[in-house]
């Protein structure tokens, strides 16, 4: 059976795919650059993507600014400090759309990111900052864990371009909007989907007197 069943109380959860470009490694030194947030539910019993998605860039916070970094995203500083939404405003937009978009639901929403903890160490900590209450909670799923599972895979061949050789629905990337968030988020969306929906196999239990703990 696939992960998601229809009727049960967690399929009227919303996972919330999210993605963030940043100007560094970690918040409060560096900024949280861009938000991208798609969110998957359980519709006509498979787990789908919303058309709907979210985007934000914001004006940065922090004095660090990593060359690299700022590279793989491409957008300018001086073009964050003209045009971006201040962090508080962009942190509250987000909390509204995801808190919309669960109450539409009637569940809970769920934090996902592809490698969370990067993701969500920048949300987190934007989050508390401004005394902006989480509405994901504490809590945070990981795609690349979870792809160890649901495919038997081991971390090292969790990254996107791998991913593509075991979940063939993905398709590839489009290269020229890779690292936008929204773009990045929406894809992202797309590897849940494909590992949620996947049809499960449970590993048989081992023999009796074998002496596996299952440690």
């Amino acid at each position: 059976m696939s992960a998601g069943r229809g009727g049960d109380a967690a399929s009227r959860d919303v996972y919330v795919c999210v993605d963030v470009e940043a100007s560094g490694p970690v918040p409060a030194l560096f900024n949280l650059v861009s938000i991208g947030a798609v969110p998957v539910s359980f519709v006509d019993g498979a787990w789908r993507p919303d058309a709907d998605g979210f985007y934000v860039a914001l004006k940065p916070i922090a004095p660090g600014f990593d060359a690299g970094a700022m590279a793989v995203h491409g957008i300018p500083r001086q073009r964050l400090e003209a045009e971006g939404t201040p962090a508080d405003q962009a942190m509250r937009l987000l909390a509204e759309f995801v808190e919309r978009r669960r109450t539409r639901q009637g569940g809970r929403a769920v934090f996902v990111g592809h490698n969370a903890a990067f993701d969500w160490s920048y949300v987190a900590y934007y989050f508390e900052l401004y005394r902006i209450p989480n509405p994901f909670g504490y809590k945070a799923l990981d795609t690349k864990s979870l792809a160890m599972g649901r495919l038997g895979i081991g971390w090292f061949d969790t990254s996107k371009e791998k991913l593509q050789t075991f979940l063939p629905t993905l398709g590839p990337q489009d290269s020229g909007l890779v690292h936008r968030a929204d773009y990045d988020a929406r894809y992202q969306a797309g590897i849940l989907c494909a590992l949620l929906n996947r049809p499960s196999a449970r590993a048989p239990l081992p023999p009796p007197g074998t002496g596996a703990t299952g440690d």
